[in-house]
């Protein structure tokens, strides 16, 4: 119980957060794991068809890029041991 607490506050404070500023790539870059949740939260947006607001949308951007290049950095790293 203890961690679903912490996890809905996490994820209530990372939506507040996200809707307030833009984040940059380089941001998302150094904070993966909240690069994927936006990532998530912005599937589940999209696929409800709503319009959605230019900042949320340039967070979206900017987050998707940061997890797709670290996983090119992980296969990269795979690739050339």
């Amino acid at each position: 119980m203890k961690i679903q607490t912490t996890l809905l506050i996490t994820c209530v404070i990372t939506l507040m957060t996200a809707c307030s500023q833009v984040k940059t790539q380089e941001y998302y870059a150094g904070h993966l794991e909240e690069a994927q949740k936006v990532v998530q939260k912005c599937e589940i947006e999209a696929r409800k068809n709503k319009e959605l607001k230019d900042k949320f949308v340039e967070n979206c951007t900017n987050a998707s890029m940061a997890v797709m290049n670290g996983m090119l950095n992980n296969l990269s790293q795979g690739l050339f041991k």
